[in-house]
């Protein structure tokens, strides 16, 4: 991950000229029925391809998707993973009151998940988003139309999750839904685990299946046993057999005191 002296001016740049997308992909994701809302199927052909894909690391991507590559909310995201992941939050989503991405990036995967809890019955009243880097322009044009609303508390934090401050306002906001995809080494992803365990009903892991993140792929292997006393888990690993190699994935847990 870069860190604000790393990110390129003109990638920022680029960002900021798309920014007025995030309005866009906001009515978007408002606009769906219940029922598109878990059509998995409508999701990984139509719906997330037209959210715009991520343009980096090409040769981790199937090229039939080519024609999304660089546009819109540049989701880092195979659509045949996320389009699941998304009916299963649709199914999951009441009682969550507040969202923390560890790792937000660009903030594509952040603005796409936020507002998919807000307006898949997620009585949401805060999002926290956490990378070293500055907010971006996706992020900054998100938190403006928030506060606009007045009805969602928009928290950024500069730092890195393993900051003594970050872990004090962990403990002070309690999320009950947590995405990690920060630190990806074993001892960065686990700490990232711990930090957030004691509140969150929710906690994802990115990476979980990928050659190119061995130590996320073997952290979610052992979490999936060490916490199965207390979590359900749920794997979303597809891949595409166009691609060399296995990529991504995303886990997801949910306390066995939340009702599954």
């Amino acid at each position: 991950m870069l860190n604000a002296q790393q990110a390129p001016d003109d990638r920022y740049q680029r960002f900021a000229d798309l920014a007025p997308f995030v309005r866009e992909a906001i009515d978007t994701i408002a606009a769906l029925t219940p029922a598109q809302r878990v059509d998995v199927d409508f999701l990984e052909q139509e719906f997330i391809p037209a959210l715009g894909l991520n343009d980096e690391l090409l040769h981790e991507q199937p090229p039939e998707l080519a024609p999304s590559f660089g546009k819109g909310l540049h989701l880092w995201q195979y659509p045949n993973q996320l389009a699941p992941y998304l009916a299963w939050l649709a199914r999951n989503a009441a009682g969550i009151t507040s969202y923390m991405e560890i790792g937000c990036r660009w903030g594509g995967m952040f603005i796409l998940v936020a507002e998919w809890l807000r307006t898949s019955g997620a009585d949401l009243k805060r999002v926290i988003a956490l990378d070293p880097i500055a907010p971006t322009p996706f992020i900054a044009t998100y938190f403006d139309l928030l506060q606009e609303q007045a009805r969602i508390e928009p928290i950024y934090m500069q730092a890195f999750s393993t900051s003594p401050l970050v872990a004090a306002h962990v403990d002070r906001l309690k999320p009950d839904f947590v995405f990690i995809d920060g630190d990806h080494s074993l001892r960065g992803a686990m700490q990232d685990h711990l930090l957030v365990r004691a509140h969150a009903s929710i906690i994802v892991h990115h990476d979980i299946h990928s050659q190119a993140c061995p130590d996320t792929t073997w952290l979610w292997k052992a979490l999936r046993e060490f916490e199965a006393p207390s979590f359900d888990a749920f794997e979303f690993t597809s891949q595409y057999p166009s691609v060399n190699g296995a990529f991504l994935g995303i886990g997801a847990m949910k306390r066995r005191s939340a009702q599954a």
